[in-house]
């Protein structure tokens, strides 16, 4: 990929940087996308000129754009919105990262969120300051596979083979291959050659390109050796590349020289190889990657419509994201403020229409008279259910109209037309999608639109938006450990958690479940039948959190009485995590249960824990178990609790590996 255009996206940036900061009721998060430099390396490199979307879980929203800086701080961010629930989008199809997406986000405060993310890579080296002397015709970079099927290369030259930092350039064939007998280059080949068009590198010109497959074309075998080939289109075309020295032969460079010779070298190259590991399948990818100026033999821009479709055979079981690059018309406002809404048919354009529709905004660059880049949108695990192996059309389609366009001026004093359009890329004709076409106006187009579709592998049955880590934070949650103790008494200990009570005569134990003898629980009661009231339970604290984070409390309760004025059952979070005073403010309580003498379920709101940065007191959050009664009269009370867990609230795709 070519990383251009750094003025225009400087200028934009800096100017966005220099609105007011955020204001009241309104969330803003900022980080870096970055990855470390090398395997066990703590120094990090940025991903810059990444697109970055921000869509809120809401009816007819439109994302948030932004691009990683490029100029200081590199690979920076920064998002303002509303409070909620918001999915990520981080890619851009050109690149050599995979989309790096995440759900389930809760923004809740308008205090500033620093988020940093990283991608995941089966090998990435990004060192640059090392590079191999003498030419070559080829480099085979050995790798570990971590997924089924590879989707993503990019790599970095020092010297393009023609002519260094002058104008020549030359084409690049990229090829993979299954470790077997011998050395790399007589290993079998996986999967269709991939192209680069037009490297040109060497002294100043020190540009990453990348290289793209469709999931599946490239199939893998998590925890299989394989090679990634480097060679010129043209036959014995030499190059020279970026590299490291390295003496861990588990994974390593393998060079033939323009001589002949031909050898192992302890040494990595500069590539990153992306794979999918990470819950996602890519059926419609950028594979070839070309700058967007209209060359020779074809023109990339296609017509200035109203409304585009693109057909293509669905991997996954819902859609999760969708990018199209498109340019807008001159007399138009900036791509960053126009909006196309995005709907899914099956079949084809004509096709019933399947899941929620969502909306896309430009993400690019705009010169006060032309703007271009890319259209994004992403959906949370089940939005758009997809049934593998049927084909569907993407549509697009401007909402733009009177109240978006009427009176706009660009620079030059041209006034907009108000009519709404927008230009799509197509795809390099070597970059063709055999399994669908492009529909303009209702007829096929004769070709592709370049973009790219990523699809979740599995959608859960359950919702989402309630989805943590497997971990359970709390110690003992289940209620199983404990010591017994006398009935009625608090001589019992429930491990783990620590008593309380506004009013003394309140006995909290552990017990066993009535109704089922194998069962241990935690139980809030009085010592008998009196019109004594009682107020206490149990709580417990947990730390080493991060603030960035958030987190739900769940479990189930029981009580004698439903929720009434003389009888209560309550649960509670504390973001300070404290443990002293059970009537602080900073407990948010739900009162429990709507109905009594059956288990009831709990699930709180996701919770971030607070953070003095002054006091640099580590995050924590303490869950509270409480049964309150203003007398215990005519039937005994009883507030009956099991199976709590604090857990971090997922943002991974379903099916990726658990998050750090």
């Amino acid at each position: 990929m070519r990383f251009t255009h750094r003025l225009c996206l400087s200028v934009m940036v800096v100017a966005l940087s220099g609105l007011a900061t955020t204001a009241s009721a309104q969330m803003q998060m900022t980080g870096r996308l970055n990855h470390a430099k090398f395997a066990g390396s703590n120094e990090t490199v940025p991903m810059s000129a990444v697109a970055v979307f921000a869509l809120k879980d809401a009816v007819n929203a439109e994302p948030i754009p932004f691009r990683t800086w490029e100029t200081e701080p590199p690979g920076w961010f920064r998002l303002t919105g509303n409070y909620g629930r918001y999915s990520l989008l981080f890619g851009t199809p050109s690149h050599y990262m995979r989309p790096l997406i995440r759900n389930n986000v809760f923004v809740e405060t308008d205090k500033e969120i620093v988020r940093s993310y990283s991608p995941e890579f089966d090998f990435a080296m990004f060192d640059p300051s090392g590079y191999d002397s003498k030419a070559a015709v080829a480099y085979y970079q050995t790798f570990v596979a971590k997924g089924n099927s590879l989707t993503n290369v990019g790599f970095r030259l020092v010297h393009d083979g023609v002519d260094g930092q002058g104008p020549g350039k030359q084409d690049f064939l990229i090829s993979v291959h299954k470790k077997g007998p011998g050395t790399p280059d007589t290993w079998e080949q996986v999967g269709p050659t991939g192209l680069v068009l037009e490297v040109n590198n060497g002294g100043a010109i020190d540009y990453a390109y990348s290289v793209g497959w469709n999931s599946e074309e490239v199939p893998l075998q998590a925890g299989e050796t394989y090679a990634v080939q480097l060679r010129t289109k043209k036959k014995d075309g030499t190059f020279q590349a970026h590299w490291k020295a390295n003496d861990d032969t588990t994974e390593d460079c393998f060079r033939v020289a323009a001589n002949g010779d031909k050898g192992w070298q302890k040494h990595d190259l500069w590539i990153a190889i992306d794979s999918d590991s990470d819950g996602l399948v890519i059926p419609y990818n950028k594979r070839v990657t070309k700058t967007f100026v209209n060359s020779k033999d074809q023109t990339l821009l296609t017509q200035s419509r109203k409304k585009w479709t693109q057909t293509y055979v669905a991997q996954g079981t819902s859609l999760a994201a969708v990018q199209l690059y498109a340019a807008f018309a001159g007399t138009q406002p900036s791509m960053m403020r126009q909006r196309l809404r995005v709907t899914v048919r099956e079949g084809g354009p004509e096709g019933k229409i399947v899941g929620k529709q969502n909306l896309t905004i430009g993400n690019g660059l705009y010169t006060g008279d032309a703007s271009w880049g890319t259209a994004g949108t992403m959906y949370n695990p089940g939005d758009v259910p997809l049934v593998p192996g049927q084909t569907y059309a993407i549509e697009f389609e401007s909402i733009e109209g009177h109240e978006t366009l009427n009176g706009f001026i660009n620079f030059k004093g041209q006034f907009n037309d108000e009519k709404a359009s927008f230009n799509p890329y197509r795809k390099q004709l070597e970059d063709s999608y055999d399994q669908g076409t492009a529909y303009v106006d209702g007829k096929d187009a004769g070709f592709d639109l370049d973009m790219q579709i990523v699809e979740f592998v599995k959608t859960p049955k359950h919702d989402w938006s309630k989805a943590v880590e497997k971990e359970n934070l709390l110690k003992n949650g289940d209620m199983e450990k404990g010591t017994a103790g006398k009935a009625k008494a608090n001589n019992s200990e429930l491990e783990g958690w620590t008593r309380f009570a506004t009013i003394p005569e309140t006995v909290a134990r552990w017990t066993t479940d009535r109704e089922n003898q194998d069962n241990h629980i935690a139980q809030v009661r009085l010592a008998g039948y009196t019109n004594q009231p009682i107020d206490g339970g149990f709580v417990q604290k947990v730390e080493g959190l991060s603030h960035l984070e958030n987190y739900r409390a769940s479990g189930k309760v029981r009580c004698t009485w439903p929720i009434m004025d003389r009888y209560q059952c309550y649960v509670g979070v504390d973001p300070t995590g404290q443990t002293d005073d059970p009537k602080a403010s900073t407990i948010k309580w739900t009162m429990m249960p709507d109905v009594h003498g059956v288990w009831v379920p709990y699930l709180s709101d996701p919770i971030r824990p607070a953070w003095d940065k002054e006091k640099k007191v580590q995050p924590a959050i303490s869950v509270w178990l409480r049964g309150k009664a203003k007398s215990t009269e005519q039937l005994e009370y009883r507030a009956d609790f099991d199976d709590f867990s604090l857990s971090k609230v997922r943002t991974a795709p379903p099916g990726s590996m658990e998050t750090k």
